[in-house]
């Protein structure tokens, strides 16, 4: 089972949008205090790490420790959810998809609105505008 965390010192827009995300995908949130690395990889050897930095919040997902997948979020909308919920992650970008799908429970999807879309808690609809970590440039238009 995967488990989602935040950096150690998550703001809170960052520790809800990370626990709405583990919910969506069915896994566990994990409040990781002053755990590193070694202690998160000895619970589980797969998991996510939902973080800030200066260009926005950034999204890695661990594997036996190493990073496997690492995104920037360009872009984040969050929208009041009308209708029934989605029980699943959805990725619109094919290359975004073929990253995670051996990871994490993706499903490539054609619905509008961002590279990766998911239902959290509350009637919160997030869609996500995702860049490959280091592609890229300037600052991000929405910071958790």
């Amino acid at each position: 089972m995967t488990v989602v965390t935040t950096s150690r010192k998550a703001a809170p827009g960052v520790r809800s949008f990370a626990k709405d995300l583990a919910f969506a995908l069915g896994y566990s949130f994990l409040t990781r205090g002053k755990m590193g690395l070694h202690e998160l990889n000895s619970i589980d050897t797969s998991f996510l790490i939902i973080s800030t930095e200066p260009a926005g919040t950034r999204m890695q997902i661990f594997l036996c420790g190493e990073p496997v997948a690492d995104y920037l979020v360009k872009n984040l909308t969050i929208e009041d959810r009308t209708g029934t919920m989605s029980k699943e992650v959805s990725v619109t970008d094919q290359s975004v998809y073929d990253v995670m799908k051996p990871y994490i429970r993706v499903a490539l999807s054609r619905e509008k609105g961002g590279t990766m879309i998911f239902d959290g808690t509350r009637r919160r609809r997030y869609l996500l505008g995702l860049t490959p970590y280091g592609e890229s440039c300037g600052t991000s238009d929405t910071a958790l």
